[in-house]
């Protein structure tokens, strides 16, 4: 995961891209530590996250989660991810979210923690956790408070949007050709404008439950340990390397 801070905006990049940037449980380790360094630099006034290649992030590394073989395995991992998932609720400087890509599952999820989505026109959305036989903790657990009724619909379904679509339901709020470009010059209008004082205030005041999102994680990690998850998950694995070979022949 890279991490560069320029004229006062700190870039966290996510680059596992032959994962399509999904989240092992050192991805999200990665994730927290690079949200709590750039909260205690005083020279970072913004913050924006992004992904490298064709997907901002395909949620849950399922080859990772696939070995989580005990309580005590899947406990760590999840923990891991919540204060990961607390380190973007905890952070008092505006986060911008850079979706230039693919959004599913838990990449989807952390747009919940994001004050401004900013997402290119091919962006995809889905919340397909149901399918595995998981479910979406972030979204059922805060989801409604933003996005309304529509998660709902979305974690039961796992249907897939556009980012036009997404748009309307309140997951994101530009849709543009340059998502690097736009999170640049959304970042300096606030450094330029903005007080960071009331910044703080007022992401203070529209936190999310915390304790809220962390049980449902928790329910999460045991759900992941299921004979049903994991049939559905090696399904999904066996399915993806066909694909691959598929395409290499």
């Amino acid at each position: 995961m890279k991490y560069q801070v320029k004229d006062g905006v700190a870039w966290v990049i996510l680059d596992r891209v032959e994962r399509l940037n999904a989240f092992d449980e050192k991805s999200w380790e990665e994730l927290g530590e690079k949200m709590r360094r750039a909260n205690g630099d005083n020279n970072v006034k913004v913050v924006v996250l992004t992904g490298e290649g064709r997907a901002f992030s395909a949620g849950d590394d399922i080859y990772a989660m696939l070995e989580l073989n005990s309580v005590e395995d899947a406990k760590r991992f999840f923990n891991t991810l919540f204060s990961a998932v607390e380190s973007m609720m905890e952070l008092e400087k505006p986060l911008i979210c850079a979706v230039n890509g693919l959004a599913y599952g838990g990449g989807c999820e952390i747009l919940l923690f994001c004050d401004i989505v900013i997402a290119n026109k091919d962006s995809k959305f889905s919340i397909p956790e149901a399918k595995l036989g998981l479910i979406p903790p972030m979204a059922i657990s805060v989801g409604h408070r933003l996005w309304g009724r529509a998660v709902t619909r979305l974690a039961i379904t796992s249907d897939e949007i556009t980012a036009e679509e997404a748009k309307q339901i309140g997951i994101v709020d530009y849709i543009v050709d340059d998502v690097v470009r736009k999170a640049e010059e959304t970042s300096k209008k606030i450094i330029a404008s903005v007080d960071l004082d009331s910044i703080r205030a007022i992401k203070r005041w529209s936190k999310a439950d915390k304790e809220k999102v962390r049980r449902a994680i928790m329910e999460l990690a045991l759900l992941s340990l299921t004979s049903s998850a994991k049939r559905r998950m090696n399904d999904f694995k066996e399915s993806h390397d066909k694909s691959k070979e598929r395409k290499l022949k």
